[in-house]
């Protein structure tokens, strides 16, 4: 089964910046999902919040630019079928959105080295519109 490893209480996203979700998939899962992010909290999102279609689920990554959330609490990334978003493959635990200008939640991959740039790269397709631009000149830097 499908598990969302990122984000978590441990792993939160900044507002304004790119953020990642990861997980954890078998060849026995659905080879994509549709994202969306959730929050119990009506005052903090009010309503499903459509990240990705078609997420390819071999890839265990996804970044999310420019991720536009309030921040908060009790938000919550969720996985589910493409044709009926009613059925629901995995959820994420809950995690904290925080305001722009807040450092990024550190994770540090096996292997990685002490320096800490990151490339973004995407294999989900958007057919419905969304703004998820991957150009990669458009990477700022907060100081």
């Amino acid at each position: 089964a499908i598990t969302i490893t990122g984000p978590s209480a441990s792993q939160y996203w900044v507002q304004n910046t790119s953020n990642t979700i990861s997980w954890t998939a078998t060849s026995a899962d659905p080879a994509s999902v549709d994202v969306i992010v959730t929050n119990t909290n009506n005052q903090t999102l009010n309503g499903d919040f459509s990240i990705a279609r078609f997420l390819n689920t071999s890839s265990e990554s996804f970044v999310v630019t420019n991720v536009t959330l309030r921040p908060g609490d009790s938000y919550q990334v969720v996985f589910v079928n493409t044709s009926n978003p009613n059925q629901v493959f995995a959820n994420s635990s809950d995690f904290t959105v925080m305001p722009p200008g807040s450092a990024p939640t550190v994770t540090s991959p096996s292997g990685a080295s002490g320096n800490s740039s990151a490339s973004a790269s995407s294999s989900a397709s958007t057919p419905s519109g969304s703004s998820s631009s991957a150009s990669p000149n458009a990477v700022t830097s907060a100081g």
